[in-house]
């Protein structure tokens, strides 16, 4: 089924790339609706309580280099793969307007690329995919995005590519390194290698290998002081582009943190936790504050990814089930909530000519659907309880706290959550409320795009409110984000049940070397 979740997109994209426009919307919606049920069924049928791996293939691909074929889905993936399939579809939608087919064949390669990510247990499989998820965001913000596409592009070009080299050195260096130590046969399986943890921790140049790992993940999360590729290709990037890069390209970085770096290094990540627990911290606050100092309203949205990317990095480091957990659940929140805000600033941006927030005011009373859906993105956003964004925000800084090693960078991390409700409620308080601009004085001055102002302010009127499509798109996002903030049993269970599997393990293989 995992198979069938890479190849639908991958089959659809070639297909949509020698059809019609038209042909092509259609046959990235049904691609991408398809796999999001596929994966939905997965989901639901999956054993919460085992907390072990499942729908697993594994077929031998390149034998002499210990090179297989080998995918599964647990707990701490599955839930990445649905939200990967449906912000597809939620994308696909939002950029209806696009007249190119080869963008919604691009949407649907990301899709395949990603979805191998999360499910690949073969260290080059893994690789493989993961540099496949380069290559279509990479021309989605070249071709399709605003003024500064070109330098946001390679830029992140740049920082993922000094990444993805590092990590290939790193995972060569495992293999070879357990093949070496153990006299057997060298081979990339996740499984494998998980069977040798103790030859692992004691390899030479492990700590180099760690962070060759954990540097090519903190760069795609991202966390500071390497996440300034993010805002620009946030800020460049088409409205599709960015739900797909803040709802699951960033996640692959917490995912990959996850299941290697404390999968197959524990004991380094302990070691290493005090350095990780600070960047986490500055992450968080530095983020903040960023985000609040931001003239840009899609700029803003960016930089609030750093301040939440930093929470989740903070509760990974804290290696405590609590704080794992919501590591966990504040990714799957912050792609849900995240995605909807950048759809409802590309929407506003749409009509309004500007994202500049100071030229911006009374949305909620020119167009109540989109300014009402505004509003509960940014509060989710905000952290506001009743919405999912609080339960992982709220978990993940919990676990950290119960730490003694990280407790402190819990406590301080607080100041990012008074920062973070400041910019919120003055953006929202700036664009959503006061009277509306149709009545502004200055109606024949310039927005920072060149359009006047009139023409800008006569955009802003019910008839220019979202249309039933674009509803359509932010329906499944704005469902989600109220239900996982109001039920978490929706989400617990999957991501409880693997992240005790993974402690135990870590634990196990700390005590071996007398770890706490």
């Amino acid at each position: 089924m995992i198979t069938a979740l890479i190849l639908i997109p991958l089959l659809a994209a070639i297909v949509a790339a020698v059809s019609s426009t038209a042909i092509a919307k259609r046959i990235a919606v049904a691609a991408s609706l398809i796999t999001t049920i596929i994966s939905a069924i997965m989901y639901f049928s999956y054993n919460t309580s085992s907390g072990q791996l499942a729908f697993v293939e594994k077929v031998p691909w390149i034998p002499q280099a210990g090179i297989g074929y080998f995918v599964g889905l647990d707990g701490l993936s599955l839930p990445f793969v649905f939200l990967t399939a449906l912000l597809t579809l939620v994308s696909v939608l939002a950029s209806w307007d696009e007249e190119k087919k080869s963008f919604y064949a691009l949407f649907l390669v990301m899709q395949a690329g990603v979805t191998g990510v999360f499910g690949a247990l073969d260290l080059v499989l893994f690789f493989l995919f993961w540099e496949v998820v380069l290559i279509p965001m990479f021309f989605i913000i070249l071709v399709w995005g605003y003024e500064n596409r070109r330098y946001a592009g390679v830029k992140f070009v740049i920082y993922s590519l000094t990444g993805s080299v590092l990590m290939l050195v790193a995972m060569l260096a495992l293999a070879f390194g357990v093949s070496s130590a153990t006299g057997k046969p060298l081979s990339f399986d996740y499984e494998v290698l998980l069977a040798n943890l103790e030859t692992i921790k004691s390899l030479p140049g492990i700590a180099l290998i760690f962070w060759g790992f954990m540097i090519a993940f903190l760069i795609k999360l991202p966390a500071f002081p390497v996440h300034t590729w993010l805002p620009h290709a946030h800020t460049e990037a088409p409205t599709g582009g960015s739900i797909m890069l803040a709802g699951v390209l960033l996640k692959m970085g917490g995912y990959g943190i996850l299941r290697f770096n404390l999968g197959l290094m524990p004991e380094q990540m302990q070691q290493f936790q005090t350095i990780l627990a600070i960047l986490a911290t500055i992450g968080v606050i530095y983020g903040a504050y960023c985000a609040m100092a931001q003239k840009d309203l899609k700029r803003m949205v960016a930089y609030s990814s750093v301040n939440h990317m930093g929470y989740v990095l903070l509760g990974i480091v804290s290696m405590t089930a609590m704080g794992i957990h919501g590591a966990v659940y504040q990714m799957v929140a912050h792609g849900i909530i995240t995605g909807l805000m950048f759809m409802m600033v590309g929407f506003l941006s749409h009509r309004t000519h500007t994202r500049e927030i100071a030229k911006m005011t009374g949305i909620y009373n020119a167009m109540p659907v989109l300014g009402a859906i505004m509003w509960m993105a940014f509060l989710g956003g905000l952290g506001l309880p009743g919405m999912a964004g609080f339960i992982g925000e709220y978990t993940a800084l919990s676990g950290a706290i119960q730490n003694p090693n990280t407790a402190w960078y819990g406590y301080i991390s607080l100041i990012g959550i008074i920062v973070t409700a400041g910019f919120i409620l003055y953006a929202v308080q700036r664009v959503l409320l006061g009277r509306n601009p149709a009545a502004a004085d200055d109606e024949h001055g310039h927005d920072d795009h060149g359009h006047s102002s009139q023409a800008a302010h006569s955009s802003h009127s019910k008839a220019h409110d979202l249309s039933p499509l674009e509803i359509a798109a932010a329906a499944p996002l704005v469902i989600l984000g109220v239900v996982l903030g109001l039920y978490p049993a929706l989400l617990t269970p999957w991501i409880d049940g693997s992240t005790q599997l993974l402690l135990e393990t870590a634990k196990r293989v700390m005590a071996m070397g007398g770890g706490q």
